[in-house]
């Protein structure tokens, strides 16, 4: 899985933590970086369990709760129906309950049944699954959410991670694509502790042309470690100190070139 997506995945959870429970497809997923990821659920969760088993994502405030045995989303509805004739007509008394029915008396324990919210199926708790539920949170994470914010303050949707498939046949992905007159205009952000190695420019420069990219913006925090001058190839490089000035440098480029669906003052 291309890198693209763990980077999303922890600058997401950087920024604020995001919700995670479990789905029927794998053992859990997190709508919001569903929704944001070109990703599938089961690809997600390859990714998001290594991150976790490197400590670079931690579950917060994790607690267990109830779920259903079949499909496994969690917060069934509760009802009590008479383990014996399975009749709902109940008299609750104390921590006892008394059919109306059959006439059987038993603990409000016995009585208790789920209904899943999502299939639909019945069960009770000696066959209930029990689940983790918590956020997801990035520990010590740089995050590039000052560029999804700069976009999306400009009334540009960008998807993340998108896949692009180059006139090569391979599948390529950048870290933000938005579609303008007919063609995909590129971002890509490269942090780096001390120095971004020009590869990554190469790389994007390579890959930007195989997918037929429009314009291109290649973010380099706090710079390259070599010199670079591409003149008018509709590729351009942004070096700066940090993620919020390389998001204003963003903004001040693409309202210069009026790549943008709102009056910015």
């Amino acid at each position: 899985m291309d890198s693209c997506i763990k980077k999303h995945i922890v600058s997401i959870a950087s920024a604020n933590d995001v919700k995670m429970y479990p789905d029927n497809v794998v053992e859990f997923t997190t709508p919001q970086l569903l929704e944001s990821l070109d990703i599938s659920r089961e690809a997600l969760a390859k990714e998001i369990n290594e991150l976790r088993a490197s400590g670079i994502l931690t579950l917060k405030d994790a607690y267990q709760t109830i779920a259903c045995p079949s499909c496994g989303s969690p917060d069934p509805f509760t009802k009590l129906v008479c383990p014996k004739c399975g009749s709902g007509n109940l008299k609750v008394e104390g921590s006892k309950v008394k059919c109306l029915s059959c006439g059987i008396q038993t603990d409000i324990y016995e009585a208790l049944s789920f209904v899943c919210k999502t299939c639909g199926n019945t069960f009770n708790s000696g066959n209930a699954r029990w689940v983790t539920l918590g956020a997801l949170h990035a520990v010590n994470a740089t995050g590039i959410e000052g560029i999804a914010e700069t976009l999306k303050n400009l009334g540009i949707y960008a998807k993340r991670c998108m896949a692009v498939t180059g006139s090569s046949g391979i599948i390529h992905r950048f870290d933000f694509v938005f579609e303008r007159n007919g063609s995909k205009d590129a971002v890509d952000v490269a942090v780096d502790s001390d120095v971004v190695n020009v590869k990554h420019l190469i790389e994007f420069i390579s890959k930007a042309y195989d997918s037929g990219i429009g314009e291109g913006y290649f973010i380099a925090v706090p710079g390259l470690n070599v010199s670079v001058d591409l003149g008018k190839k509709g590729i351009k490089v942004i070096e700066a100190h940090d993620i919020n000035e390389a998001s204003d440098m963003l903004k001040q480029i693409l309202v210069k070139r009026g790549i943008t669906s709102k009056i910015v003052h």
